[in-house]
């Protein structure tokens, strides 16, 4: 008897039967070939993804957080991506929930403005059509692979996480792996609720980035210059004593946004949104910064255990 088409690994601290991923996964449609569904228990992603993987029986893997809904015509659009043989990765947006707070409204209206976070914004929200993708298009809570494409370049860096999809696909990019951004392949998630969790998101993101600098090498990308050009500005601005023109800047930038960002929006969160839009870039780049001072006093890259389930709960290996 065949084996499944699709193994689905979702990462979680601890199994719980009515995560969102769980619960959607045992709702939708089923697709044309079986589905195994592992969840990895751990405090590590990357070691749980690679865990859950050795134990994968499906000839494609795909990737999903525990926090994610599977949207309707999920598997049904992941069929049609497999069926073009150039397709060995493919990924899609992670869209906001429906019934999602004030403040997940903003800050996810700010994730998908193009003059924010540029590219990136493709992760959060349907951008353009079918197409190759790199990286910056790709996020690891909606990414479905071949799990051919593991022996070819091998698993996720256990040195990384954040930011272990996006060496991982750098490498499978270098490979001439063909990865394709899906628009119509979507998933639903909350967003960050509080002021806090964003600022920690965005530290924790950009200091993730630094470390994958260190991992994959030093490469000439917009990446690695933001924090010269940010900190730079800031400084000029400062040094010049040109505090009022910085201040009209902040005030013209979030105008800006604040006339662009998502129309659903109502005018109180648009004005919110535009406020904040430039403490986007200027607490990433700071997460930045402080991942390169972290790389001058390395802590010691601790085993964690990794137990794996079935989607019943039952546990494997």
């Amino acid at each position: 008897m065949a084996g499944p088409r699709y193994t689905v690994i979702i990462p979680m601290r601890h199994f719980q039967a009515n995560e969102p991923a769980l619960v959607s996964l045992r709702e939708a449609p089923l697709p044309a070939g079986s589905v195994q569904v592992l969840v990895a228990e751990g405090v590590h992603p990357a070691r749980q993804r690679n865990a859950a993987l050795a134990l994968a029986q499906g000839e494609i893997i795909v990737f999903l957080d525990n926090d994610c809904t599977v949207d309707a015509g999920f598997w049904k659009e992941l069929d049609a991506a497999f069926a073009r043989p150039e397709v060995e990765i493919v990924g899609g947006p992670a869209l906001l929930r429906v019934k999602a707070t004030s403040l997940e409204q903003i800050f996810h209206a700010l994730l998908t403005h193009v003059l924010i976070v540029g590219t990136v914004s493709a992760r959060y929200a349907p951008r353009g059509k079918f197409c190759p993708a790199t990286q910056t298009d790709l996020i690891m809570c909606n990414l479905a692979v071949r799990k051919s494409i593991f022996g070819k370049i091998g698993p996720l860096s256990t040195d990384l996480y954040p930011n272990e999809e996006n060496e991982w696909l750098d490498r499978a990019h270098a490979a001439g792996i063909g990865a394709y951004y899906d628009p119509a392949l979507q998933v639903s998630r909350p967003q960050r609720s509080t002021w806090g969790q964003m600022a920690r998101m965005l530290l924790r993101y950009g200091m993730g980035r630094t470390r994958q600098f260190w991992v994959s090498g030093w490469r000439p990308t917009f990446h690695q210059f933001l924090p010269v050009i940010l900190i730079a500005t800031v400084v000029a601005l400062f040094y010049w004593h040109l505090e009022m023109e910085f201040a009209v800047l902040w005030l013209a930038a979030s105008v800006i946004i604040a006339l662009s960002c998502d129309s659903r929006l109502r005018w109180r969160q648009r004005l919110v949104a535009g406020l904040a839009a430039p403490l986007i870039p200027l607490v990433y780049t700071v997460g930045q910064v402080v991942g390169w001072v972290a790389l001058l006093f390395p802590t010691p890259n601790a085993k964690s255990g990794v137990v794996v389930f079935d989607g019943q709960g039952n546990r494997l290996g």
